[in-house]
């Protein structure tokens, strides 16, 4: 006789118990798999709901929300000319917020703190930082809005000019160090004083070489504020360590030392 309509019974006491078994656990198997399901669903919705009420609010609450949410910031290449050198903040704050909508758009200027670290080819430099920074936020997922890569842009434009104060005092270079103090330099004789006694410090004697463990950097508009611990070794000597504070001012479109140095 034909097999179509019919189920084949196995043989035996043992494939007997197989299909018995096979039809009583067969109902129990589909609400498990609806149980797993649901609950599966339950643990998505649970981390999808603060997004979802997030997309609701207006564009500025969640431009706060998401800057509220970021706790760290990285810049790379903090050397300048390509040479490396990277930046990590972390933790990072964003306070006195002034936002803008405009369109998908949002301008944010912002008071950022953070507490990081430098890793570069000479070493690590703790990095206290406080700065106000103009930066712009879009849409990048359901209720988030994500920055677009210049929230430390002031800070970039600052690390090049204490890099390069390191390597000519390093290099004995009196011309590369000149070149970073302004023009219109406060400290006792002006700048004419600082250039004489670099004349003097890069002369015939024992060389000295400055190594640099800290900055502490506060951004204002037209100025910035820079405390620098120091380790200063003159010759074959001990080391000692230092502290300088040093001003910064705009000078031609570039910052320049204007005040502090010895």
């Amino acid at each position: 006789m034909g097999s179509s309509g019919r189920t084949q019974v196995p043989a035996g006491r043992r494939g007997l118990g197989r299909l018995l078994q096979a039809r009583q656990g067969a109902p129990y198997l589909f609400p498990v798999a609806l149980v797993m399901l649901v609950l599966g669903a339950g643990w998505w919705l649970r981390d999808l709901t603060p997004r979802l009420v997030g997309a609701a609010a207006d564009p500025e609450t969640r431009v706060r929300a998401a800057l509220a949410r970021q706790k760290s910031l990285h810049l790379s290449d903090v050397y300048g000319f390509e040479a490396g050198g990277t930046l990590e903040l972390a933790p990072v704050r964003f306070g006195d917020l002034a936002i803008s909508i405009e369109g998908e758009r949002a301008r944010v200027v912002a008071m950022v703190e953070g507490d990081g670290v430098i890793d570069w080819r000479r070493g690590r430099i703790k990095v206290g930082y406080v700065g106000r920074e103009r930066f712009s936020m879009t849409p990048c997922d359901i209720g988030g809005w994500c920055a677009d890569g210049r929230q430390l842009a002031e800070l970039r434009r600052v690390l090049p000019l204490l890099f390069r104060r390191i390597d000519a005092f390093n290099a004995r270079d009196a011309g590369a160090y000149g070149r970073l103090v302004g023009r219109a330099y406060r400290g006792a004789g002006g700048r004419a004083a600082v250039l004489a006694q670099l004349g003097r410090d890069f002369g015939p004697g024992p060389a000295a070489t400055l190594t640099v463990t800290a900055w502490q950097l506060r951004v204002e508009p037209g100025r910035v504020l820079v405390g620098e611990d120091e380790l200063v070794r003159v010759g074959g000597g001990p080391e000692a360590a230092l502290r300088a504070r040093l001003e910064l001012e705009e000078e031609d479109g570039r910052w320049v030392i204007v005040d502090g140095l010895r």
